[in-house]
């Protein structure tokens, strides 16, 4: 695919590129996969290589297509039962990574000041040698945190076996930032991090704060399946949102709710069922730890109208959605980051998932499910070694930005940190706090960062090692499966790695072996290939039909003759302390907290006092890995302000006018854009733009290289966009400890 047909494509109908062919999967699925990709340039046939993408956490099955040794194109492998052969632009795009002129090509380490980009290029061996004897002196006689390990999602297979074998390590991943949140309304309430709406069998869906038709963390397959239950079940879909999205322009109806007032509506919605009894009591009574009586007399505080004056939305509009979407079972109440983003976002997310439990959708077809996944068994680590308790109350919530807080107090002082594919210094909230802490060698001593890229934070580290991408490296997935049936699915190399690039797996074998004690015996093994075979034989049945082999060729396995086992609770309960859903939390009680799903009003929201809430959301193009991708980066390189028309009449402001958005940490200045699609109280911008560091497309600047296309960047006038992370505040949920990213009180003016 050249860059033409892919702006054709992205420009175009992307719905109906990506999901059309939902209606009659089976068919194309094998149509597609029995057929045969050819070069249009050549004539010759191209070589599939089937993988995963890692792009964004849905792990969609991809194939590469190889002419010769080239990687030319990336699809969607239809065998793969969560994505089946679709792909997004993101994937598609994925192929803009294997041979980008801007990625590191060896190892490097800092030379002067940290910061100022003098680097010498060193061997392997030498980068091994610096890492390791330091990591050997804190594997001796060091005290947790000393190391401390932060990649961009929660590490897994080898990466967390290093770390468990090494003991007394700090694990920090950038998903906490994001969804620690929901994470942990979610565990406290039925004992999993995230469930899998069944939207495909649903009949009313009812979205708080979730953008599916642009961006979610099971995007493609989802979206597809929520479209063909749409068309097939004529679902309804109702989006409270402060913006109106995607989603919000593609609902049935969109209500502009003030932020963070999510969890008062869904409170009032639940007693609005129950005082028409239409909820439950069966369900309520045998799988949950209330009493449907004592249920209905806490709700009632809640009416319709105490939430139409907290949330803008109208009490009749409340009592009618909360009846429509009991009397339409199946139905499901999903939420996104526009629910969990703020201070009260674990409440917000308990009190969504009451409306699933009142109604019994809970693990029904339609409803909200159990994750179903295959656990790859560590079986040779002592117990000692197994993983801690992640959800622990007793324990302080430490963040990326936490931890800088923390360390810039002197409440730290690691000795190493590590930073594989993160980027705290332009991700974390209040980036500019953080990019001064990596600077000081006296509270952050030694940094190493393995990345891809030279980022804004490999920038700042002591030694960068250049990784390999998911295109060049192996690794194994159990994502939650939207059919409910779980899969094993492959990521196989598809091109070789690049320069003298090593995968991050490969990395912590040799520092293992390197750094010896008892490590060692946990990596009996000499590649990370040879790893999962091990991890993949205690699956008997894929091991009947080829185990590796079968895997290598299809890129995914599950047993077809399985069906999904709905209430699967009745089986083994759920994962709590009682057994059942635990709509009152005596953990939450234990800690101070609210034990019942409750409503609690942002700290300043209440009267702006002319000041208005950022909210930040994410576009479907740009992703956190993706900035330098040139496909992606020409589509999307601008992220003006929505500002309400209204208000922007009020302020003088006309469209396209600069103006400047001002917190008390900074402030910055871009294009405003003016709409009638956003709440009044609310500005809005994308995020995962802005970058100053990555790359010369992530920056918008044109340069010579090997890759004529890196001199045709016609947009450097136009410039990259702004990133909004160094004017909001780092502020978190204090139960989930995840970021209130749509909580910060900013002045707009006229630049």
């Amino acid at each position: 695919m050249n860059r033409r047909d892919f702006l054709k494509l992205c420009l175009g109908s992307v719905q109906a590129f990506l999901f059309h062919h939902y209606l009659g999967l089976s068919a194309h699925a094998k149509e597609v996969f029995g057929g045969k990709q050819v070069s249009r340039h050549t004539r010759k046939s191209l070589k599939g290589i089937p993988s995963i993408c890692q792009l964004c956490p849905a792990h969609c099955g991809i194939i590469g297509f190889l002419e010769g040794d080239q990687l030319v194109k990336i699809g969607g492998n239809p065998k793969h039962p969560n994505n089946l052969g679709k792909l997004c632009a993101r994937g598609l795009a994925g192929v803009n990574m294997a041979y980008d002129p801007d990625r590191i090509t060896s190892p490097l380490m800092r030379r002067g000041e940290r910061g100022k980009g003098q680097w010498e290029r060193i061997s392997w061996d030498k980068a091994y040698i610096e890492i390791t004897s330091r990591l050997k002196t804190i594997y001796q006689s060091g005290q947790r945190g000393d190391f401390v390990f932060q990649s961009e999602h929660v590490p897994d297979g080898i990466i967390t076996r290093f770390l468990e074998a090494f003991g007394k390590v700090l694990i920090l991943s950038e998903d906490s930032l994001d969804f620690g949140n929901r994470d942990w309304g979610q565990w406290l309430t039925w004992g999993e991090e995230r469930g899998v709406p069944d939207v495909a069998n649903s009949r009313y869906i009812l979205n708080f704060g979730s953008n599916p038709y642009e961006t979610h963390e099971y995007y493609t397959g989802f979206i597809g399946r929520l479209i063909e239950a749409r068309v097939k079940n004529n679902a309804k879909l109702v989006t409270f949102d402060v913006r109106l999205s995607y989603t919000a322009g593609n609902s049935e109806e969109w209500f502009p709710v003030i932020p963070g007032t999510d969890g008062m509506v869904a409170l009032a919605m639940a007693n609005v069922i129950v005082q028409n009894n239409l909820h439950n009591k069966d369900f309520i009574e045998k799988w949950t730890n209330i009493s449907p009586s004592t249920l209905a007399q806490y709700l009632s505080q809640y009416t319709p109208e105490m939430a139409e004056k907290t949330s803008g939305v109208a009490a009749s509009d409340i009592e009618r959605i909360a009846k429509g979407f009991a009397l339409n079972m199946p139905a499901v109440a999903i939420s996104g980051r526009g629910v969990s983003s703020h201070l009260n976002g674990v409440y917000n997310e308990r009190c969504i998932f009451l409306l699933n439990t009142i109604v019994g959708s809970i693990d029904i077809p339609g409803g909200y499910c159990l994750p179903r996944t295959y656990r790859f068994e560590e079986l040779d680590l002592k117990p000692s070694f197994q993983k801690e308790e992640a959800f622990d109350l007793e324990k302080l919530q430490i963040t990326p930005q936490k931890f800088i807080s923390m360390v810039k107090r002197g409440k730290l002082t690691p000795k190493l940190y590590f930073v594989y594919e993160s980027n705290p210094a332009y991700k974390n909230p209040e980036s500019g706090l953080t990019s001064e802490v990596l600077k000081n060698e006296k509270l952050i001593p030694y940094m190493v960062v393995a990345d891809s890229h030279m980022t804004e934070t490999a920038a700042l580290a002591d030694i960068v090692l250049p990784t390999t991408t998911y295109l060049e490296s192996w690794d194994i997935d159990s994502s939650p499966a939207l059919e409910l049936n779980p899969f094993v699915g492959l990521q196989q190399p598809i091109v070789p790695p690049f320069a003298k690039s090593v995968p991050i797996s490969d990395i912590c074998i040799e520092l293992a072996h390197r750094i010896g004690g008892g490590l060692p015996r946990y990596f009996k093994f000499n590649s990370t290939e040879e790893y999962i075979k091990k991890v993949v034989s205690g699956i008997k049945k894929l091991q009947k039909v080829g185990g590796p082999k079968y895997l290598k060729e299809n890129g995914v396995w599950f047993d077809s003759n399985v069906k999904p086992r709905y209430r699967s609770y009745e089986l083994k309960r759920f994962n709590t302390p009682s057994g059942k859903i635990e709509i009152y939390s005596e953990r939450l009680k234990r800690r101070g907290f609210q034990p019942l799903p409750t409503y609690e009003p942002i700290p300043g929201h209440g009267d702006l006092k002319g000041k208005f809430v950022l909210v930040m959301y994410e576009p479907n193009v740009m992703g956190s890995r993706t900035g330098n991708f040139k496909w992606l980066t020409e589509i999307k390189h601008r992220n003006p302000v929505w500002v309400n028309k209204d208000v922007a009449k009020q302020l003088h402001i006309e469209e396209g006018d600069r103006i400047k958005i001002s917190t008390r940490i900074g402030s910055f200045v871009t294009d405003a854009r003016l709409t009638f699609g956003i709440h009044p109280r609310v500005i809005a911008i994308e995020r995962n733009l802005g970058h100053w560091g990555y790359g010369h497309i992530a920056r918008a600047k044109r340069f010579k290289s090997k890759d004529p296309n890196t001199n045709l960047v016609w947009w450097e006038k136009e410039g990259n966009g702004i990133s909004p992370n160094p004017i909001v505040s780092g502020n978190s949920d204090p139960i989930g400890g995840g970021e209130a990213w749509n909580d910060t009180l900013v002045i707009v003016s006229k630049a």
